[in-house]
């Protein structure tokens, strides 16, 4: 295969233009990813995170590496650099090829749940598992680039409710999360009450854990251009999602009945 289907790690940022060619998989434009290392930087910083050097980082959809860089110099001990694209993954692979390897490729999606059974497994985090939600987990960060479209937003809304139901990264313990969103899914994500965009993921969002806006990118800092937001997102030890689920599904299931009767 050519280096222009397989393209090898680069130090220099492609362009914008050089991008688009080099990533292009099967005439498919390649998928969002940021760009800027400025950007990154800043925000791996603003996360203010302790013992940086302790923990090991799942990360989505690393793209060409850039969120990646930026935590390794942060001082992570491993990056786990989750990559089902092709072209993407073969960037990520050769990037760090040092004796003390940092960042690791591993050709699986985010978006498929076999993924975080595999992450379970010794050589991965399964000797980090921590049941114990009393406090946020010390060794494991969750993070990642969400694709823009429903793909992303299911991701998140999927990411929110493991959280209530200590499932997939969550079945391992109470693991703190920062995610760069799309401009569009971040405002219904904290959409507060009375806001139009408030949805059923932002209440499971406000009742299962702490947001906060750590950065916003620039347009051009994303390839393609677009406005992302890194947000910092620590699960709460306790919530009462269970109890809103059963009033919900009441709402829903009992609608011509009134509401007295509906919630006992």
């Amino acid at each position: 295969m050519s280096k222009l289907k397989f393209p090898t790690f680069f130090k220099e940022i492609p362009t914008l233009q050089e991008w688009s060619k080099i990533f292009r998989y099967r005439n498919a434009a390649p998928r969002i990813t940021l760009a800027n290392p400025s950007i990154a930087e800043l925000g791996a910083q603003n996360l203010n995170l302790p013992n940086v050097n302790k923990m090991t980082a799942v990360e989505l959809y690393p793209g060409i590496g850039v969120w990646s860089k930026a935590l390794k110099d942060l001082g992570f001990k491993r990056i786990i650099a989750l990559e089902p694209q092709v072209q993407y993954h073969h960037w990520i692979d050769t990037m760090d090829t040092g004796p003390s390897k940092v960042i690791e490729a591993v050709k699986k999606d985010g978006y498929d749940w076999e993924t975080y059974t595999i992450l379970k497994e010794p050589e991965y985090l399964g000797l980090f598992e921590n049941k114990d939600w009393s406090e946020v987990h010390p060794d494991i960060f969750f993070t990642g680039t969400l694709p823009k479209g429903s793909r992303g937003e299911q991701l998140l809304a999927q990411f929110c409710t493991c959280v209530v139901n200590k499932m997939a990264m969550h079945s391992m313990g109470r693991i703190q999360m920062g995610f760069w969103i799309p401009d569009i899914l971040y405002k219904k994500f904290v959409a507060l009450p009375k806001d139009h965009t408030r949805c059923k993921m932002s209440v499971i969002s406000e009742a299962c854990a702490e947001l906060e806006l750590v950065c916003s990118t620039a347009a051009e800092d994303m390839y393609p251009n677009s406005i992302y937001h890194l947000v910092k997102i620590v699960p709460l030890e306790k919530t009462q999602w269970d109890v809103f689920e059963y009033v919900l599904k009441h709402l829903f299931v009992m609608q011509k009945k009134p509401l007295k009767h509906m919630v006992k």
